[in-house]
């Protein structure tokens, strides 16, 4: 009962009437009774402070961690407001020194790079382009496409370095994160998005005058923000290419020939054998047809560059949506990735298990995305037939749309094509157009020169070396190696036949205007070849006469011989 008082008492609002309650209690029990249950009430309040001091600390903790967050958050808030305050109008370090930084991680790159293919050509180039080319791609991306096409057309010989899709460790030195990049090896320049690499080598080809340090000082990058209020770096004159000024070229040809003329009026033998000088002014007026380009008119200039920009602003997204339209299709295309791009060499079998189909899903919800974002027709196809015909349309009754020779544009669509020839869509596209026959005679002036040269590995090198040197070398153990006489006659033939190739050189290096005649090349090198033959069979018969001398004399002065007609014929 006196506990029930003494937690009544408690729950009073006031000390005054705390008191007066607990006075009041001790009429109502006895003393004794009161007494017991105050010490009861007493131990009880003792627990419950004791458990409530020994939750305080963790509550205090609680309270610090939030109030440390929360000072945390303040701090750098402010810092940042300060920051953005104190950079207002100007640009970060990686955006106002962007040429700086790139050079320096082109410095740093790697050496040498992990080239996969030497690309070279079995006709030599329309136009010279005197440097080191280095591409980096993905084989299937339809830009790296662009960029292979045009050097393929333009018979520029490259090295290329496949990049793994999935970690691209071999770019992973650049600024740029994205693929193609073109590196001119000979001047350290690297050369980002497929238009700007384009249009620079373009540049450098029509006015080959300058370097190509020039010429890239021309195409300056901005940067802009995106809808996100993200930082990228544009170049707003990527499709614009740098005309050549005719007298310029024309001065270059004349020192060209001047330098030429020089080195020749200094050797006799030129001089003996040079020819009139009406054959030379007609070969000088050749040599200028054929090595100036006349300028293109500002309106095919601007034909071609709107056209350019018509791929990558409309042709470029209906080919997503196109070879991703289905899931089947998705999963087919995919496929043929992996195919094309080795990707059972660069990557184990479970990764590509999971690029192959989970890679086809997210393709497919791309496609989906893209497909709203471009407004295309519910049926893509219907979309890629529109551009397929406008394409054609636009090329009328021309061979290509640069007229009798494919221009930028030409080469553009067709590298995109190229990218997704293995897919369900270049085929529909095919069938349903009348881009065929077009295509046809781009590949035939695109590929038909090329000649792929995969890096040989040491195996490999091993394999080839016994095939070329097996069967020689064998020959040469079997037959040659045990009679020194054999062996003295080999080294010899190979020094006559080396003496004749050397006078075969030098006379079609002093006879100049027949160079490049077969029928004067060729009988004089037979010619020389049978004479030093047959003073090979002088040598050796003088040598072989001479050693039987000796060896004859050697055994005359041992006793061991005693007619020397019996010796010479063996009896």
């Amino acid at each position: 009962m006196s506990l029930f008082f003494i937690s009544t008492s408690r729950r009073l609002p006031s000390s005054l009437y705390r008191q007066r309650f607990l006075s009041f209690t001790p009429r109502l029990l006895s003393s004794d009774q009161y007494n017991n249950d105050l010490i009861q009430a007493k131990k009880q309040q003792l627990k419950i402070d004791s458990s409530s001091s020994k939750q305080s600390p963790r509550l205090r903790r609680y309270h610090y961690y939030l109030l440390s967050i929360a000072t945390g958050a303040l701090i750098g808030t402010i810092y940042a407001l300060r920051q953005v305050r104190k950079h207002e109008g100007s640009l970060p370090e990686y955006v106002a020194n962007a040429e700086l930084l790139e050079r320096k991680a082109l410095e740093a790159r790697p050496l040498p790079p992990p080239i996969t293919k030497h690309i070279t050509f079995d006709v030599p180039p329309q136009r010279n382009f005197p440097f080191n080319v280095t591409l980096y791609q993905f084989v299937t991306c339809p830009f790296c496409c662009k960029v292979r096409a045009y050097l393929n057309y333009n018979r520029i010989p490259y090295d290329i370095v496949e990049v793994n899709s999935v970690t691209q460790k071999e770019t992973k030195w650049s600024l740029y994160n994205s693929v193609p990049i073109v590196v001119i090896e000979n001047e350290h320049i690297q050369l980002n998005d497929s238009n700007l690499i384009i249009s620079a080598i373009e540049s450098y080809l029509r006015q080959p005058t300058k370097t190509f340090k020039n010429i890239m000082k021309l195409y300056k990058s901005v940067v802009e923000k995106d809808q996100k209020g993200n930082l990228f770096f544009n170049y707003p004159n990527r499709y614009f290419i740098i005309e050549p000024l005719i007298n310029d070229r024309l001065e270059m040809i004349k020192e060209e020939q001047k330098s030429i003329v020089n080195k020749q009026s200094k050797s006799f033998f030129a001089r003996l054998f040079s020819r009139s000088s009406s054959q030379s002014d007609i070969d000088s007026k050749k040599l200028q047809n054929e090595t100036i380009n006349k300028p293109k008119s500002n309106e095919e200039n601007e034909f071609e560059r709107q056209w350019r920009e018509w791929v990558d602003n409309k042709f470029i997204h209906v080919i997503s949506p196109n070879i991703y339209s289905t899931l089947k299709q998705s999963l087919n295309t995919m496929h043929w990735f992996s195919k094309v791009g080795d990707w059972e060499e660069i990557f184990p079998w479970y990764q590509r298990w999971i690029f192959v189909y989970f890679g086809a899903i997210a393709m497919r919800v791309l496609a989906i995305y893209l497909k709203k974002k471009y407004h295309l027709n519910d049926n893509v196809r219907i979309s890629l037939y529109e551009c397929g015909n406008e394409w054609i349309n636009a090329i009328g009754d021309k061979d290509f749309h640069g007229g009798s020779e494919p221009n930028l544009a030409d080469l553009n669509v067709y590298g995109i094509l190229t990218a997704i020839q293995g897919s369900e869509a270049f085929q529909d596209l095919m069938t349903n157009t009348k881009i065929q026959p077009w295509l046809e005679r781009m590949k035939n002036l695109v590929e038909l020169h090329r000649v792929d040269t995969s890096i040989m590995t040491i195996i490999e090198c091993t394999g080839c070396t016994l095939i070329a040197y097996g069967i020689p070398f064998s020959m040469f153990v079997f037959t040659i190696a045990h009679h020194p006489f054999r062996i003295i006659i080999a080294m010899t033939s190979a020094f006559f036949w080396l003496l004749s190739l050397l006078l075969s050189s030098l006379l079609w290096f002093i006879v100049v205007p027949l160079r490049n005649q077969l029928a004067f090349a060729v009988p004089f090198a037979v010619l020389f070849q049978e004479i030093f033959r047959y003073l090979f069979y002088r040598v050796i018969k003088k040598a072989e006469f001479a050693l039987q001398k000796v060896q004859l004399q050697e055994l005359t002065e041992k006793g061991m011989v005693f007619d020397r007609f019996a010796v010479a014929y063996g009896n």
